[in-house]
């Protein structure tokens, strides 16, 4: 598909036409390079992991009379809190997991706990399984929840993830595999509990939320992001700190109109708007997904090319095309944050939806705050000097910084996964 994307170039971009203009073939080219995107995002494209590194989760099934589950963890992390490598030969092999199963269990009972109206119920183990990855074994302990039925509509759980000086960062998950009240079958992709580092008790609806909480929820989840996520505000900021301006031979002189100035404002924040909600829409259903390490290193390269222009005029014919195409990576950003969040599946679209609008609602706040302030200070003689080359250079070695760092990972964990699979 990539290939014969490239192929349509010479058509697009037909210079020799009279008709069209220098800024008419760059713009082609631009959309040459729009739709090779769009099949790079297809070639990349796959379903997001279910079980990934750093992470252990807890799996719920409900019934109208039973609560049973189970805990996966992998090998490697449990031997971390419980050594079972008893032949020293640097790996768990399920033979040594096996032999301290009931050790293990206990271990995670003490670390799990289940309640309702105050009352705390104890786990019973039903035994134990392995769930094999790319990068290692999961053990999964299964248990039930004893005396507990019928099943409220709402217990309390307790879980404190595997946390500790060699992997300060584990996160717990809960999640509702199945649930004959709510139609749910074998869900791993939609959580409903995040656990915090050192242990931390969520409420776990077994009747499903109502769309209404869902959609407040998730409306707060995303102004929560947009406001949090320092790359996602940075992007924006230097693409508002030219808007006040306008070039003139090549050069920028202050805008002499505000709504001039507020309609490019609005244009950038419409296209962005439009760009992300795709992308974020297609990885949100499952529909095309690319790697969390991949759209982190660009939404930092989108950073620093958009600084780039900054420093000069002339390119800014062609920003809108810039916002659109670098924002299809923030769109799947905004995914890899709105994935762990996880909603039911009868309201996927409501907590997706909510979400964006969020996200919109975020942006705009960042907006109205700094679009005022940027107008009033557009005609200080020393606001181009700072604003847009003094600043581009701070933004360029920041979001340089944030690119090497979310590079020079991924060859480090494509390395350790190879290791890992083929141990």
């Amino acid at each position: 598909m990539f290939k014969s994307i490239l192929r349509l170039s010479p058509y697009l971009a037909w210079s020799k036409n009279k008709s069209w203009g220098a800024s008419a073939v760059l713009k082609s080219r631009i959309f040459v390079m729009f739709l090779a995107v769009l099949a790079l995002m297809v070639g990349f494209g796959s379903q997001a992991e279910a079980h990934r590194k750093a992470e252990s989760y807890v799996f719920f099934s409900v019934t109208d009379d039973t609560l049973t589950g189970r805990i996966e963890a992998t090998l490697k992390d449990v031997n971390r809190m419980i050594p079972l490598d008893t032949n020293q030969d640097g790996k768990i092999s399920e033979a040594e997991f096996t032999a301290k199963q009931d050790a293990v269990f206990n271990f995670f009972a003490e670390r799990l706990s289940v309640s309702s109206n105050g009352e705390a119920f104890a786990l019973a183990s039903t035994g134990f399984g392995f769930f094999k990855v790319p990068f290692g074994t999961f053990a999964q302990l299964n248990f039930e929840v004893a005396g507990l039925s019928p099943t409220p509509e709402a217990v309390e759980v307790t879980y404190e993830p595997l946390t500790d000086a060699a992997n300060p960062g584990h996160l717990g998950y809960g999640i509702i595999e199945n649930n004959t009240r709510t139609g749910v079958e074998n869900n791993e992709a939609y959580i409903s509990l995040i656990f915090d580092v050192g242990g931390s008790t969520r409420t776990l609806s077994l009747v499903g939320d109502p769309w209404t909480k869902v959609f407040v929820d998730f409306v707060i989840h995303g102004i929560w992001h947009i406001l949090k996520g320092f790359d996602h505000v940075l992007f924006l900021v230097t693409l508002l700190l030219p808007a006040v301006l306008f070039r003139n031979n090549n050069a920028w002189a202050p805008e002499e109109d505000f709504s001039s100035a507020l309609w490019t404002v609005i244009k950038i924040a419409t296209v962005f708007t439009l760009s992300h909600s795709v992308t974020l829409s297609l990885a949100a259903l499952g529909i095309v997904t690319l790697p969390v390490s991949f759209v982190e290193a660009v939404i930092a390269l989108s950073i620093a090319v958009v600084a780039l222009m900054n420093m000069f005029p002339r390119f800014h014919q062609h920003t809108l095309w810039i916002v659109f195409i670098f924002g299809l990576f923030h769109g799947f950003g905004f995914a890899n944050v709105l994935e762990p969040l996880g909603v039911q599946p009868a309201s996927k679209v409501v907590g997706l939806a909510a979400f964006n609008i969020g996200v919109e609602l975020g942006q705009i706040a960042i907006i109205l705050v700094l679009f005022p302030v940027l107008f009033l200070i557009r005609r200080w003689q020393a606001y181009p000097f700072l604003a847009l080359r003094l600043a581009s250079v701070a933004i360029i070695a920041i979001s340089g910084l944030w690119l090497v760092e979310r590079t020079s990972g991924v060859f480090w964990r494509m390395q350790q996964d190879l290791l890992a699979f083929v141990g």
